[in-house]
C-alpha cells in the first residue's frame, strides 16, 4: 500500500459567511485558492496538506451526530482552550459537559466545538506516535 494522507473534508453549509467566520476566526484555518471558483464553495488549508471544503447549499434532510466529526491536532492544548475561553466560545465535553475535557482512553485529551450548522469537531492534543 503507498502512504497516505487525509487530503480534505467537505462540508455542505447553510451560510457560507457564518460558517466561513467559525473556520477561520475560532479555529485558525487559512482561506486558500478554491480551484471551483464557485461563489457558494470556499477551501481552507488545515495544516500543511489537509483542507476543509465547504459549499453553501440545500441543506435538506442532514442530520448531524457527534460521532460524525472530523478531529483536528493542536500543538498547544492548553493555549487553544485557553483562547477559546478568552473569546468566550462554547466547547464540550464528549458527554456534552460544557467547558470540560474529556480524556480519551488512549490518554489524549479533547474537546469538541460545534460549527454554525451543528457539525462536530474534535480539538485534541493527538501529536505523537501510539504504538
Amino acid at each position: 500500500m503507498p502512504n497516505m494522507t487525509l487530503d480534505h473534508v467537505s462540508l455542505l453549509v447553510r451560510n457560507l459567511e457564518a460558517s466561513s467566520k467559525f473556520y477561520t476566526e475560532v479555529l485558525g484555518f487559512v482561506p486558500i485558492h478554491n480551484g471551483t471558483e464557485r461563489p457558494n464553495i470556499r477551501w481552507f488549508g488545515i495544516g500543511d496538506v489537509t483542507a476543509l471544503h465547504i459549499t453553501e447549499d440545500d441543506f435538506g434532510d442532514t442530520r448531524l451526530k457527534k460521532q460524525t466529526h472530523f478531529a483536528i491536532c493542536v500543538d498547544d492544548f492548553d493555549g487553544f482552550i485557553a483562547e477559546l475561553r478568552a473569546k468566550g466560545v462554547k466547547f464540550w465535553s464528549w458527554s456534552e459537559s460544557i467547558g470540560e475535557v474529556t480524556g480519551r482512553p488512549d490518554g489524549f485529551h479533547q474537546i469538541y466545538l460545534a460549527d454554525p450548522d451543528g457539525y462536530w469537531v474534535e480539538v485534541n492534543d493527538h501529536n505523537r506516535n501510539v504504538a
